[in-house]
């Protein structure tokens, strides 16, 4: 064969990373690299260039970076790079960032960025958030899309001249197999050969659930769970219409409806020392008013201000159990593991009271007016405890239960966790304490409930469907239905390749087992080669990332300098998958 055809579906993060680290281990063959993906080459639909600057990172701007350091778990070369925070130091010029190597080739500043004409002027439009941006900043997604894109120029031109790279900016909707190759055909009709393909799709939302045909069949007006950006949220009808609207969710998905609903429509957040969250909203009047409920009927708490990059958890209890049990056959959760994450928590907080997490609402009635005040004064402490940080023994001890959370998946990587529904629960509220937004939105949704714009409906709803207008009712609010005219969804469905509208993903089915518990497609650990429903490796088909996140949660999270992320070592693992498929065919 005398050319070697490699397909990368999905040009974000990951399938970045995939094509450096393929530079990185030196391609010697022929080889041409389709690199795939509808949204925008070097950045994929989150992190879209063109975006509203109002979303932002939920990642901290020193806390993020594509590239590899000295010490990591990879087999091909390491090639370090900068930081996030690094690359808008030399977008400025500060003259203290530190001097990588790659810029005496690369550099990053915009006056000689020289890869596409369009990017020095994109990164002239970010100078006012570039020039005010500090390692514990949060990023707006729009820059991250361009810090990304750099990494993606920069990864196109290391390759060596040997590999002919083309460019599909369409979505690839079949993958079959013809004599020994893959046919990956794309929407615009056009059709590749594929030898090794890499599926990089990140977040593929599943088909409807019983519940949501039923909504669809409602006609009423209905905003689906889906990537904020994907969501049209132009039919929420201003609070001066005397319409409601209900939010179900109030995870990160909620945080960006409330910025997009609020900022994006002309109100304003203004400093206000005498506000309970040190903001009062002006609006604009064209603000909706919203009605909140979620399964926990509390909103994820606020991030910690440590003003600078988050301190490392002491968890010498729980550093035990996971040496002790690594690699072992089967484990029980909440016998063998939990308890040690409890004694480091109250080894931060004698007074940590764990359960209430689980469940801030239990033991609480009354109506939503009750509910919204009691919530808010709730919120309120949350606010002054992240302001607190370090100094916080609550927050400390809630950041022992955020930071486990990685190792904890890695435990009971392969299904090894006997009470996994117990692992389940406690992830998730590790997701609300843990993963919750920047410090500054929660006290956006403060300064929004004391202007009357936000009210609290509980825990665990129900939502029912009547002629024309939704009812909500929880028990927390004594059942009290409460009416809407629209329905918001502020969350996204976790991903499931066996229940999909997605064509690339119905039609990868026949050809792979799902992982047990999660509805997602199996891979080798060593290789990311899929599984086949025998047991067998696939020999030509790559996944990395989301749509296995129920097998490695931790690698759907942007890679951390410092911390070994499975992110990179799983793009290396990868890179080193196609290097061997292309000797293989060279042989053959």
């Amino acid at each position: 064969m005398d050319v070697v055809n490699v397909t990368i579906v999905g040009m974000g993060p990951r399938g970045i990373s995939v094509i450096e680290r393929l530079g990185a281990a030196g391609v010697t063959s022929k080889v041409v690299l389709h690199c795939v993906d509808s949204a925008q080459l070097g950045a994929g639909a989150v992190w879209k260039t063109d975006q509203t600057r109002t979303l932002c990172m939920n990642t901290l701007a020193g806390a993020v970076t594509l590239f590899t350091e000295p010490g990591a778990s990879i087999s091909g070369p390491v090639q370090p790079g900068p930081t996030m925070y690094e690359w808008i130091q030399e977008l400025r010029e500060d003259g203290d960032s530190p001097a990588y190597p790659l810029y005496d080739s690369y550099p990053a500043h915009a006056q000689a960025v020289a890869f596409s004409s369009d990017l020095p002027d994109l990164l002239a439009s970010f100078e006012d958030e570039l020039a005010i941006t500090r390692p514990e900043s949060n990023p707006s997604r729009a820059l991250y899309g361009a810090y990304l894109q750099w990494c993606f120029e920069i990864a196109l031109d290391r390759l060596p001249s040997n590999v002919e790279v083309i460019k599909h900016r369409t979505r690839a909707v079949s993958l079959t197999e013809v004599q020994g190759r893959d046919r990956v055909e794309l929407a615009d009709g056009s059709v590749i050969l594929s030898d090794a393909t890499v599926l990089a799709l990140g977040w593929v939302t599943p088909s409807a659930t019983a519940e949501e045909t039923v909504f669809a069949a409602a006609s009423l007006p209905w905003v689906k769970p889906a990537n904020p950006l994907e969501q049209d949220l132009s039919a929420l009808p201003p609070a001066s219409s005397g319409k409601k609207v209900l939010v179900r969710g109030m995870g990160m998905g909620f945080f960006d409806v409330l910025a997009l609903s609020s900022i994006d429509r002309g109100g304003q957040f203004i400093a206000d020392s005498t506000a309970r969250g040190g903001l009062r909203f002006l609006p604009s009047g064209l603000e909706p008013a919203l009605l909140v409920t979620s399964g926990r009927g509390y909103p994820f708490l606020p991030k910690s201000e440590y003003a600078g990059l988050p301190p490392v958890a002491s968890t010498p209890a729980f550093d035990a159990v996971f040496e002790q049990l690594e690699g072992a056959d089967t484990i029980c959760f909440l016998e063998e593991v939990y308890p040690s994450i409890l004694h480091d928590a109250l080894a931060q907080d004698p007074e940590f009271d764990i359960d209430y997490w689980f469940n801030p609402l239990a033991g609480f009635t009354g109506n939503p007016d009750q509910l919204t005040a009691f919530i808010a004064d709730s919120l309120a402490n949350d606010i002054r405890q992240a302001e607190q940080a370090a100094s916080s023994p609550l927050k400390n001890a809630l950041w022992v239960i955020s930071s486990v959370r990685k190792r904890v998946s890695m435990l009971g990587a392969g299904g090894r966790y006997s009470d996994q529904a117990e692992v389940s629960r406690f992830m998730k509220m590790g997701q609300m304490v843990g993963s919750g937004p920047p410090a500054f939105r929660s006290r956006q949704l403060l300064a929004l409930v004391d202007a009357g714009l936000i009210t609290f409906l509980g825990a665990r709803p129900q939502i029912t469907v009547q002629s024309d207008h939704w009812v909500v009712t929880s028990p927390t609010t004594e059942q009290i239905p409460v009416s809407g005219d629209v329905l918001v969804d502020a969350w996204m469905h976790t991903p499931n390749a066996l229940r999909t509208d997605d064509p690339l993903l119905a039609s990868l089915s026949p050809r792979m087992r799902a992982f047990a518990g999660t509805g997602s497609p199996e891979t080798d650990p060593a290789t990311r080669l899929l599984v086949n429903p025998a047991g067998e490796l696939d020999p030509r088909i790559l996944l990395i990332g989301i749509p296995t996140g129920g097998q490695h949660p931790d690698t759907t999270i942007s890679p951390m300098p410092g911390t070994d992320p499975l992110f990179l070592q799983e793009t290396d693992k990868a890179a080193q998958s196609i290097l061997k498929i292309i000797g293989e065919q060279e042989q053959g």
